[in-house]
Parts: structure tokens; sequence; C-alpha cells
């Protein structure tokens, strides 16, 4: 008797399990699909000034992205976001530094102004494409092509105009006579940032075309 039943037990268990499969295709094809986003974002991130730092920033959002062009510069604006917010922290948190001459301060204190004004346009930037992406495609405010266009470029003028306060910032740096150790460890920080957003400017063009062809 107890055979019997889990006999009838198992064939329940191979029926439940054959209809989850039916009714949910997609789980079982999560893990390629997830390999296919990674190869997706691995091509791309090829045609991006930074490659290995592009693939490593993003690869841990390829569930997210699933292969979608705006879905990547969203992701990459927002890592980018993240890490200029943290960098401009460190180096608020640094020019407290009493150990600091006033005219390093002075440098410090101009290149956390070039963070804070790359910080909004980043924010402008990832608002615009965030907003663009919703339900995994282009919001198109009036069904019109012209108007991803015009979002678009707007997106690429603003994380241009981010890079170049960070470029800034980083010759403010080079002109600072601080510790070796705090310098090496602020620019590091901002080159990696600089490096980050030229990458999200990069994949940003790329959607740019999409739409212009």
């Amino acid at each position: 008797m107890a055979r019997k039943v889990s006999i009838l037990a198992l064939i329940f268990l191979i029926i439940v399990l054959q209809l989850c499969s039916y009714f949910n295709p997609c789980s079982a094809s999560n893990g390629y699909n997830h390999r296919k986003s990674k190869e997706f974002i691995k091509k791309s991130c090829r045609a991006t000034s930074y490659p290995k730092l592009c693939l490593k920033s993003l690869a841990r959002r390829a569930s997210k992205i699933k292969g979608n062009p705006e879905l990547l510069a969203s992701a990459a604006l927002s890592t980018t976001l993240f890490a200029t917010q943290t960098t401009s922290r460190l180096l608020k948190d640094t020019s407290r530094i009493h150990s600091l001459k006033p005219n390093e301060v002075a440098a410090m204190v101009d290149c956390i102004a070039d963070l804070s004004d790359s910080v909004q346009k980043l924010q402008m930037s990832t608002k615009v494409m965030d907003e663009g992406t919703k339900n995994n495609d282009v919001v198109r405010v009036d069904g019109s092509d012209d108007v991803v266009r015009v979002q678009i470029n707007d997106i690429q003028m603003w994380v241009n105009m981010a890079l170049e306060e960070e470029e800034t910032c980083m010759i403010a740096l080079a002109n600072m006579n601080v510790k070796g150790r705090v310098k090496k460890g602020i620019r590091k920080r901002i080159v990696k940032v600089a490096h980050l957003t030229s990458n999200a400017l990069d994949l940003v063009k790329n959607c740019a075309l999409a739409h212009n062809k």
C-alpha cells in the first residue's frame, strides 16, 4: 500500500513539473537568456573606450538588461551616477583633513563643485533614460521617433558635460600638492568615474545611432 502511494505521489509530481514548464516556459530558459544577455553586453562594451571596465560594471545587471540597448545605456548611466556620488562624498570628507593647506583645500573645493555639477547632469540623464525605458522600450511621448531622438540627444549632451566636469576636476587635482597616497587614491577614483562616464556616453550614442537609422 505504501509503495502504491509513493508511486502515485511520484506520478503526481512529474505531472506538476510538466505543467509548470508548460505554463512558465521562460523559467526553463532563464539560464540561456542570462548568458545571451551577457554576450550582448560584452559585444556592446567592445565599442566603448574602456571595454573591460564596461563589462565588469554591467555584467551583474545582465538579467535586467535583456539584450536591450536602451536598458543597457540606462544601467550604464545609473552605475556611473552612483560611482560619481560616492566619489563626491569621498572628496568632501578628504577636504576636511586638517593637514591640507589653504590652496589645497581651495583646489579640492573646486573639484567637489565640478563633481557636484557632474552628478546633476547624470541625474538628469538617468531620469530621462529611465522614463524612456519603461516597459523595456523607449516611451514615445507623442508617438513620434523625433521625440526619442531629441531625448537621446539631450542625454548625450548632459553626459558629455558631466565628463567635461570630471576632466576639469582631474586637472585641479593634478595641480594640488597633496600627500602622495591621498592624491593617488582620489585621482584613481575620479579617473574611474571619468572612464565610466565615457563608456556610458558611448552606449547612449549607440542608442542614438539605432534611432537615427
